[in-house]
């Protein structure tokens, strides 16, 4: 009999944990409180690297690496099966200003990552020439798309209430309209809501951390790599389209945004790349990441039921982590039987 999996999170990290489990031949239903793909995991960049992995633990990095080469695979996949190319782009990573360049050296040659140092407008600068990024917004799209053709049960604007069972084995979940949610296991995979769903209202270990983005329209001028600063960067899209980010502001459940904000990443971003002067910012959105204590996410088998796993907390690297962190839920789920 093949297990039925309840994925509650229709970010990137559940819908890619989806992916693997229908590879593994699971029947998988996927929920979302909004609509599939919408909150955090669609507002980033979609940068696939951490920003400086070199200040980052090994932990943070080792789910980090490897995703670009998944994502260049599935873009491939996505393309042929939905006719929506998600434009993954190896567009290399310009860092101004890092003042340990030994550090970022070492790192880099440690773990057999290309890295250069070159000057631009006499300014020493550090080169990651194979930093790739995706255009998250298709990436989403052609993923629920693969996801519905391939049987998943999607099931939008379905709040999952918390998990409230007194034993250590779940029969199931309510979602609204008093609707029993029934699976064999359940994978947490809900972002900034994660401790919503896991009933950790009072002391949460996930809790939301807004980031602001501006959009320029498409421009003529060509930035030749993604370009970072001081923990800011700007990053171009195939059609010249020019995204800059982000904030990280600690203001719970808030969504919104400021024209604070605005004002110091249209700064930012017309300090690095002066021809943005000439343009006006067409777009500002937010999202809510998933912050967690040192950036370390916890991927792992509920301390308490035996049949609930955790995907939660990746906070700014989702888009990043999700292909090796999906892979371990995977792996647990099928060793657990």
């Amino acid at each position: 009999m093949t297990k039925k999996v309840a994925v509650i999170g229709g970010g990137i990290v559940g819908c890619i944990t989806s992916f693997f489990l229908i590879k593994e031949g699971y029947e998988v239903t996927l929920v979302d409180q909004t609509a599939i793909g919408q909150e955090a995991s669609w507002a980033g960049a979609g940068i696939l690297s951490p920003l400086l992995p070199w200040n980052y633990q090994d932990s943070v990095n080792d789910l980090c690496f490897g995703s670009a080469h998944f994502y260049h695979q599935l873009s491939e996949i996505l393309k042929k099966d939905t006719g929506i190319d998600p434009e993954w782009t190896e567009s290399g990573m310009l860092i101004y200003d890092e003042h340990d360049k030994d550090l970022a050296m070492n790192w880099c040659q440690k773990n057999s990552i290309e890295i250069k140092q070159i000057q631009i407008e006499k300014i020493s600068c550090l080169l990651l020439p194979h930093v790739a990024q995706i255009r998250n917004p298709r990436l989403l799209k052609a993923l629920k798309k693969y996801l519905i053709k391939n049987n998943v049960v999607i099931m939008e604007h379905q709040k999952v209430s918390p998990i409230s069972d007194s034993n250590n084995f779940i029969h199931h979940l309510q979602i609204e309209k008093n609707i029993n949610l029934e699976a064999d296991c359940y994978v947490v995979a809900s972002g900034a809501w994660s401790s919503n769903v896991l009933n950790e209202i009072e002391m949460p270990k996930i809790r939301p951390i807004r980031g602001q983005l501006i959009q320029y329209p498409a421009i003529k001028e060509k930035l030749p790599y993604i370009l970072y600063k001081d923990d800011f960067y700007l990053v171009q899209r195939q059609d010249g389209v020019v995204l800059g980010g982000s904030t990280k502001e600690d203001v719970g459940f808030d969504k919104g945004i400021t024209e604070e904000a605005r004002n110091s990443l249209q700064q930012k971003a017309e300090s690095l790349m002066p021809i943005l002067k000439n343009y006006k910012i067409e777009n500002q959105w937010s999202g809510l990441r998933p912050g967690s204590l040192d950036n370390v996410p916890m991927i792992e088998k509920h301390h308490k039921y035996n049949n609930v796993y955790l995907n939660v907390g990746h906070y700014r690297y989702g888009l990043t982590m999700a292909p090796k962190a999906a892979r371990i839920i995977s792996d647990l789920i099928t060793l657990n039987g």
